[in-house]
């Protein structure tokens, strides 16, 4: 009995680290009516949701029993858990759940984080099971889910003229935008595309599972990050092809080998890319966002009032030391204190680049005060008031899209959405990463999804992570409105690059508004292709068949899409902060 406990624990605090070192792609269980007149009402199939009930239980039973009795072994009446990590790396061993350099590694690296949250909350089983399973296992005691704090915003000044700073309409502004490169330094053609390890296609991994594949030279398909010179070679076709008159850097450098970094190579990768792209772009501005891999442990952003070892100064520090060569020392100065920023880029024209660790459902030092850490959100509601009065247009920025397809709180989420529909007329658009897939989200005004208000735009990821090609994009913005007119994907076919002997051919995928049969790329535009997909049940010919592929950059399952298929996908792009009428819990 005692051993099968034991077992319980350790594959719940493994997962634990499956959650916090792999970026996954939400798989959305529930199912809407797909209604055209009513886009937001949900049904629910009757027997698939029983089940799922019963499966859900029995995972949030077993967390809770395992977890309840790991921290009574362990608990000392001081509040501390001594013996309780070495026992988890131990049996972690013993069962075989992951390589030893893995668990010993990964526990290692959450180790301390772990201690202090564990000894200043004092969580019981349930509460710790609510945050490793937050769809199947809800947990009231959790302050970031019973916390309903609001950001106070301002109404709009009704005797403030409706004007835009308009600059001379011209030739549209060339954007380029990247994001989630993760570069594994340690990639090695030839190397085992299927491993024991949670990254593969590495120097000197073990591999013990039959039909390994062998690692291609610019990129594998599978568990793999994509090699230094892809993306070297990515900038050297991207600045050749194309003058721009800015770059949108949307974080996460590292690779997933979250078990064995340290600061210390998260700081030599930040400065590495950054002396790359000054070389392949040394005369334009850059506007950088912070991804959730660069701390060290990977999701680690504790506030600012968290001294000593666990503060995140470390990474603010170099970041401000990287990003100085395109950011104003006011934008330094933000970036120094909470890693977030904002900076005019024409007269008119304003970036705002949000930190989105701090609504990262995985950084769990936001349980400690939930409530708007570090005052972002408030902050982004004064430089969104400023701009307002002196009639900026304004391009947010950041990495965690908060959308159904990201790992965006639900709290900070809505009131995220209750600016946005403030300031709507300010904020022409929104970028974001994070997903690895090619997306975008529309926002509306209420739970009708009727009344489209903003559009944010999710690019693809660089890496190959999991199963897809390398991929970067570009936007036009038209500057008499600062809004996006159209957008370029572009894709490596690793099927071809690796088996022609020549130069990789990063080709264009597709144009946004050609392909989805766009009049302009208005939230109202989206809007009609948006709502057409609910009722065109063909599944070839069609623009819903296009963006199938082009969320998987390309490179789609074998398995056809099929409704429940259509339905995540289709809850992806409305989501947003209804989700009480829509598709996640």
């Amino acid at each position: 009995m005692a051993h099968s406990l034991q077992t319980i624990v350790v594959v719940v605090f493994v997962l634990v680290r499956i959650t916090t070192s792999q970026d996954t792609q939400n798989k959305l269980t529930f199912e809407p009516n797909l209604s055209s007149s009513n886009l937001s009402t949900i049904q629910l199939d009757g027997s698939k949701t029983h089940v799922q009930s019963i499966k859900d239980d029995l995972v949030c039973s077993s967390c809770k029993f395992g977890l309840d009795f790991a921290l009574w072994k362990f608990r000392k009446p001081d509040g501390t858990y001594p013996g309780l990590f070495k026992f988890i790396i131990t049996m972690c061993k013993d069962l075989k759940i992951d390589s030893p350099a893995v668990c010993e590694g990964m526990v290692s690296a959450l180790q301390n984080e772990t201690s202090f949250l564990l000894t200043k909350l004092q969580l019981n089983g349930g509460q710790i099971c609510g945050l490793i399973f937050p769809s199947k296992c809800q947990s009231s005691g959790l302050s970031w889910n019973d916390d309903k704090w609001t950001v106070p915003i301002p109404q709009k000044n009704p005797t403030l003229k409706s004007y835009k700073t308009k600059p001379r309409e011209g030739s549209p502004l060339k954007v380029l935008h990247i994001s989630d490169l993760h570069i594994d330094l340690m990639y090695e053609p030839g190397s085992a595309i299927n491993c024991d390890d949670p990254l593969c296609c590495r120097k000197g991994q073990q591999v013990s599972k039959k039909e390994a594949g062998n690692a291609s030279y610019w990129g594998s398909y599978g568990y793999c990050d994509v090699p230094y010179w892809t993306v070297e070679n990515m900038l050297s076709t991207a600045a050749k092809t194309q003058k721009y008159d800015y770059i949108l850097w949307t974080g996460d450098l590292p690779a997933h080998n979250v078990w064995s970094q340290k600061r210390s190579s998260q700081i030599y990768l930040i400065k590495n890319l950054t002396t790359l792209l000054l070389k392949y772009f040394p005369d334009t501005a850059i506007y950088p966002a912070l991804g959730n891999h660069e701390s060290d442990p990977v999701n680690s952003f504790p506030p600012s009032y968290v001294k000593g070892y666990n503060s995140i100064s470390w990474l603010y520090d170099e970041l401000v030391k990287a990003w100085a060569p395109w950011l104003p020392k006011d934008a330094i100065a933000t970036v120094k204190q909470s890693g977030y920023y904002t900076t005019i880029v024409k007269p008119g024209f304003r970036i705002v680049s949000l930190n989105m660790n701090y609504c990262n459902n995985e950084n769990f030092w936001m349980l400690l005060n939930p409530v708007d850490p570090n005052n972002e959100l408030k902050w982004l509601v004064s430089v969104l008031t400023s701009a307002e009065s002196k009639g900026e247009s304004v391009h947010i920025i950041g990495h965690i899209p908060p959308s159904a397809g990201g790992d965006c709180l639900k709290v900070w989420r809505n009131n995220y959405y209750d600016i946005i529909t403030r300031f709507k007329a300010t904020v022409t658009a929104q970028f974001f990463g994070h997903t690895h897939t090619d997306e975008f989200e529309i926002f509306y005004a209420d739970s009708s999804l009727q009344n489209p208000i903003s559009m944010a735009y999710i690019c693809p990821s660089v890496t190959t992570y999991t199963n897809s090609n390398p991929s970067y994009r570009t936007y036009d913005v038209v500057s008499n409105t600062w809004t996006v007119i159209d957008h370029h994907t572009y894709i490596l076919n690793l099927s071809n690059a690796n088996t022609v002997q020549s130069d990789p051919q990063w080709k264009l995928e597709y144009s946004a508004k050609s392909t989805y049969g766009l009049q302009d790329l208005t939230a109202e535009s989206w809007h009609k292709v948006f709502k057409s997909w609910f009722t065109d049940t063909t599944t070839t010919g069609n623009t819903f068949a296009k963006y199938y592929v082009n969320f998987h950059k390309g490179h789609p399952p074998t398995e056809t899409c099929d409704d429940n298929c259509k339905r995540d996908l289709l809850c992806r792009i409305a989501g947003g902060n209804f989700t009480n009428l829509n598709c996640v819990s």
